[in-house]
């Protein structure tokens, strides 16, 4: 699944903010502190902003947006329908769209000057990033970025921005920085909102919306306990996992031998090729930590609840049997603080959940200080749908 970078909504109540609308220059979108930003720019963070409108309208409705629509938006494809989709914060997504473009290159200002008054400079190393970046996107897209008016030079400062932004944000929360935290801080974090877990299911309903069958959650909820009690005494989760594994595809082989075999092999085939290819893919974590699932505080899989109750009740080092609506789950809860790979990998992540919102009142502080004017000729010229005209009628 793709993940966004959390947006760093810039609030302007604080800031004096001009509107000219007797200009007919469209060329560009804002002025901030007299540095004028280019309308192509705002266009490049209307496109990044559709993709995180998607991610938030996920968080408000997984059931609904998740599917398809990030999966769409992973294929290159922009849904018009969706422009019209109410935000949580009342905005339609066109609305916040291009709410999010205009905050990002009022934004790019702000970061600049902090790079500049830390004594900041982009390494060699980083510049290099910037032009093969920059190379391979307009290689590849030069048409298309041209078609809706976005130049070289505009996809180049979002580039150089996305590190100074890095490079700002490091130089103040990081280890040693001005506001800098300690590893022990994010670590305690990590152990704190992460979950490392083994488990196994059994399931007694078919669906939220079936009827139980008592006798049928009896026997799973002995054939659980059973598994508990093995666990407990020794027996390795793995071992167990994989056994019960194996009782499964026992049962539904025996089911499917009832059935009918008209049209198995062509059936069966595709699908098992499938398996076998991301099994391939994830062989090598599988080996070294089988069966093992990293949960977070938000996560909704496998439900709600079980998260929940593993994150306010089962301790790290501990085996419980847990209900949902319609499985019970054997669980395994491990030291998360094990996994060093898994702390490296989320650390930048978690970083931002850390001081996501200092680096807001940052920008919002420093922003304060600078009078913005607003083209609106611009603004009523580069509508969001305008970056997507594959998508739109005329």
């Amino acid at each position: 699944m793709f993940r966004f970078r959390k947006l760093l909504a810039v609030l302007f109540a604080a800031v004096m903010v001009l509107s000219l609308a007797g200009c007919g220059d469209t060329r560009w979108i804002c002025e901030v502190d007299g540095n004028s930003i280019p309308s192509g720019l705002y266009i490049y963070y209307q496109m990044e902003g559709y993709g995180d409108a998607i991610y938030q309208l996920a968080q408000q409705d997984s059931e609904t947006y998740f599917y398809p629509y990030i999966y769409y938006y992973n294929m290159g494809y922009v849904d018009p329908t969706l422009f019209e989709a109410e935000m949580e914060n009342g905005q339609t997504v066109e609305e916040y769209i291009n709410s999010y473009a205009l905050d990002m290159c009022k934004q790019v200002t702000v970061v600049d000057k902090l790079f500049t008054d830390l004594g900041l400079s982009l390494t060699d190393d980083e510049k290099a990033l910037v032009e093969s970046q920059l190379n391979s996107a307009w290689s590849s897209g030069s048409e298309s970025f041209e078609k809706i008016g976005i130049g070289k030079e505009s996809v180049k400062l979002a580039l150089e921005s996305k590190i100074k932004e890095t490079r700002v944000f490091d130089a103040y929360y990081e280890v040693g920085g001005k506001n800098g935290t300690t590893e022990e801080e994010i670590t305690d974090y990590f152990a704190d909102n992460y979950a490392r877990v083994k488990y196994m299911t059994f399931t007694f309903a078919d669906s939220v919306d079936d009827a139980v069958d008592e006798a049928r959650k009896n026997e799973q909820l002995e054939l659980a306990n059973s598994y508990l009690e093995e666990a407990k005494a020794g027996t390795p989760m793995d071992e167990l996992i994989d056994r019960h594994n194996e009782e499964l595809a026992a049962e539904e082989a025996d089911e499917e031998a009832d059935e009918t075999d008209e049209d198995a092999d062509t059936d069966e085939a595709e699908p098992e090729e499938t398996e076998e290819t991301e099994d391939s893919n994830e062989a090598e974590a599988e080996e070294e930590y089988p069966h093992e699932n990293i949960l977070s505080k938000d996560s909704t899989y496998p439900t709600e609840k079980f998260v929940n109750y593993v994150f306010t009740t089962v301790n790290e080092g501990d085996f419980a049997v847990i209900q949902d609506d319609t499985c019970f789950y054997v669980v395994q809860r491990l030291d998360v603080r094990e996994r060093t790979d898994l702390y490296d990998s989320y650390r930048d992540s978690i970083m931002q959940e850390l001081f996501d919102s200092d680096f807001t009142a940052l920008i919002n502080t420093e922003l304060a200080k600078y009078t913005v004017t607003v083209n609106d000729n611009a603004t009523k010229r580069y509508k969001a749908k305008n970056a997507f005209p594959d998508s739109f009628e005329d």
